[in-house]
């Protein structure tokens, strides 16, 4: 038996080295710079927080942080990058809930979102608004549920896009209301809301900070929110949840992922190093003028997270037959 011996020490020998190090590794790390893949164009919402991001990690990891934007294919293009990139933590990525839980069940992607990547921690949570045109008869959320009963088969809502998660949100609600609404999908904010606001859709889901703006200049109404809690700049806008529609206590992120088999440890130091960046306060007035709000959860949390919400979008993708056309 003295080549079981032999074997079973190596094994522990090398599982001791292993072990060792990953811990090394961790305490090391960073040694090098770090690439945050944005799978999305320079300019818009989460480039630019990835870019105010990497500027507060230079200091707390004292490292060099660089942004590489692979946009493409529905963020596909660079979520697949991240997915195949070796599990050290100098190859992150940064994307929207939509990209993670929503589009897989949509397309075939090259990767499982589940499998392939690991979770690090959450960026900042999206919360989404349901949004009508001012000239719309109904003033809140009730008399809009029987104005588009009334009107059934006239209604209309807008999107982002096909398979956004405005499109699916619109969906539900339009299956919750029986208005057979037609779906009008742009390409963008901006058309969609030029014709929220001339009346030519009904109603749309929204970010937050659009709404308030227009609202402001007197050409839309907010009439409820996405998500569990209320709007701190949105105080006497209920949320869909407290009105009955629990489909819609979910809220959209801006998150950062690892390759899967990213040592535990460096997983952990890249998520503490994230939770003491948005706490500053240059992060807590960033966020309430984009309409965003924070959120302090370790990688394990967001693990568990990511998990039970990619089964519940599923379901509701699923349930209500929803595609990219």
């Amino acid at each position: 038996m003295n080549w079981f011996r032999t074997l079973s020490a190596g094994l522990l020998i090398g599982l001791c080295m292993f072990s060792t190090a990953s811990a090394q590794n961790a305490s090391d790390y960073p040694s090098r710079p770090i690439r945050i893949v944005v799978p999305f164009p320079p300019g818009g919402a989460i480039d630019t927080l990835a870019r105010k991001t990497a500027e507060e990690l230079r200091k707390r990891l004292n490292a060099t942080v660089l942004v590489d934007n692979k946009p493409g294919a529905g963020t596909v293009l660079g979520t697949d990058a991240v997915a195949k990139a070796a599990p050290d933590g100098y190859t992150i990525l940064l994307n929207a809930a939509a990209g993670i839980e929503q589009l897989p069940w949509m397309q075939k992607v090259p990767y499982d979102p589940m499998k392939d990547l690991q979770p690090v921690g959450i960026a900042a949570t999206v919360p989404m608004a349901l949004i009508v045109p001012s000239t719309l008869p109904a003033k809140s959320f009730g008399p809009f549920v029987e104005y588009s009963k009334s009107q059934r088969g006239k209604v209309s809502f807008g999107s982002l896009g096909n398979g956004s998660t405005a499109h699916i949100y619109g969906q539900i609600l339009n299956a919750k209301m029986d208005a057979g609404a037609v779906h009008s999908a742009y390409k963008g904010d901006a058309p969609a809301m030029l014709d929220l606001v001339a009346g030519r859709i009904d109603y749309m889901f929204n970010n937050v900070a659009s709404g308030i703006s227009f609202q402001e200049r007197g050409s839309v109404r907010v009439l409820g929110v996405t998500g569990r809690q209320r709007i701190a700049a949105l105080p006497n806008v209920p949320t869909l949840a407290e009105m009955g529609l629990a489909d819609f206590d979910l809220v959209g992120w801006y998150a950062f992922f690892a390759p899967a088999g990213t040592p535990r440890p460096i997983v952990e130091k890249l998520n503490a190093a994230l939770r003491e960046t948005y706490k500053t306060k240059d992060f807590a007035d960033y966020f309430a003028t984009a309409g965003l709000g924070a959120s302090e959860v370790t990688a394990e949390q967001f693990t568990k997270q990511v998990h039970e919400e990619y089964d519940k979008w599923g379901r509701l993708i699923k349930a209500h037959n929803i595609k990219i056309e």
